[in-house]
């Protein structure tokens, strides 16, 4: 596992900017995969949680990634998992789900250190809202699950620099979608008027964001599953505001995984070039 970790930090050097670049050593984290709910047959996982690294603080007051790779060394053709999700305290003892991963997404390090090309799909990240990690020392469970074997896990500590509570819906904390208070210096006042929040967001047709900036001469920017330029984000477009400050973005949602989103909506005044970031956590359904 530590001859392949620093090739997997350089495939994930762009998210582990957001966590200024710290590393992830072997004992950051809990020794291989213990058993979770439902948990059977044997221990043939492998894997790691690459960022963020043990005792990292996480942002309180915006959202930040959970990334690396997961293998069943038993699953012919594939990586072996069917669901990952991340919890704060444990899934069957009293936790909170914080997140839905992306999981399959490419990895082709951990292929090739392992020798096996079906593993190339391996990788998996999830972001977080930071609000939902209450302050000082946390455990943040990592579990995987695999057909007929239930859920396995691993952890990492971090501490929690947010104002979140421990309890509350599986998504965690909300991100806000009310205006934002102006910063100094004439960063946009944004407002997203639709999704709502946890907003159930169909694969079945052609979804349009929409909200309200003060300043008609704001650019709006708006991506999903990472902020701008992440490793793991997609940009679904720009557009600009009309005279009233009415601002809308069209998105094929069929293009994306049917799991939890965040999307992340940028607003940025030409004229001061002060930005205002805004986050708005969806769930696309197939229906």
């Amino acid at each position: 596992m530590q001859l392949l970790l620093p090739r997997a930090m350089a495939s994930l050097s762009a998210v582990a900017a957001l966590l200024l670049a710290q590393t992830a050593p072997a004992a950051a984290q809990s020794a291989g995969w213990q058993p979770g709910p439902g948990a059977a047959l044997d221990n043939t996982y492998d894997g790691f949680i690459d960022v963020p690294s043990t005792g990292a603080t996480v942002p309180g007051g915006s959202s930040f990634t959970l990334a690396g790779w997961f293998v069943d060394k038993t699953a012919q053709g594939w990586a072996g998992t069917d669901d990952i999700q991340v919890w704060l305290g444990t899934m069957d003892g009293g936790g909170q789900m914080l997140a839905k991963a992306l999981f399959a997404q490419s990895r082709p390090d951990v292929g090739a250190a392992e020798g096996n090309p079906f593993w190339d799909d391996s990788g998996f990240v999830a972001t977080i809202p930071g609000s939902a990690v209450p302050a000082g020392s946390q455990t943040l469970n990592l579990y995987a699950h695999t057909p007929g074997k239930g859920w396995w896990f691993k952890s990492v500590s971090v501490t929690g620099g947010g104002s979140g509570s421990s309890g509350g819906g599986g998504g965690g904390a909300a991100a806000p979608t009310a205006p934002t208070a102006p910063a100094a210096g004439g960063a946009p006042q944004l407002t997203i008027l639709n999704p709502t929040s946890n907003q159930n967001v169909s694969t079945k047709s052609d979804y349009t964001i929409n909200g309200r900036v003060d300043d008609a001469h704001d650019d709006i920017d708006v991506w999903i599953n990472g902020e701008r330029n992440t490793r793991y984000a997609t940009e679904l477009g720009t557009t600009t505001p009309t005279g009233d400050g009415s601002w809308s973005l069209t998105f094929a949602p069929t293009h994306f995984p049917s799991t939890h989103s965040i999307l992340y909506i940028y607003a940025r005044n030409r004229a001061s070039n002060q930005e205002t970031l805004v986050s708005v956590e969806i769930n696309i359904v197939d229906r």
